[in-house]
């Protein structure tokens, strides 16, 4: 089998043979074929099942966090102060609360 690869892959192949990495070109690129048949093998495994079916889009950011906030357990937002909003400067800098409004 003959292989032709761009200058910017072969070059630095062939460094890494002739500085003793590997025995002969022919092992280097039997490693870099056992890794390309990894890689393909791991996106097999990551397609869908069903021939037909498309692979699953990835969430919009909105989709994601809303998940996330269905996941905070009742309890937690419990703790959250109720003039959070109002009074947002002190519970970020805690600078002193301002009059409450009417």
């Amino acid at each position: 089998m003959t292989i032709h690869l761009p200058e910017n892959l072969e070059s630095p192949i062939l460094a890494a043979v002739h500085s003793g990495r590997y025995a002969s070109l022919d092992d280097a690129m039997a490693e870099a074929a056992s890794l390309l048949v990894q890689r393909l093998k791991q996106e097999q495994a990551k397609q869908p099942e069903t021939p037909g079916q498309a692979p699953p889009a990835h969430k919009p950011i909105w989709e994601r966090i809303l998940e996330r906030i269905a996941a905070i357990p009742d309890e937690e937002w419990d703790k959250l102060p109720v003039d959070g909003a109002e009074q947002h400067d002190h519970y970020i800098y805690g600078t002193p609360k301002r009059p409450s409004s009417p």
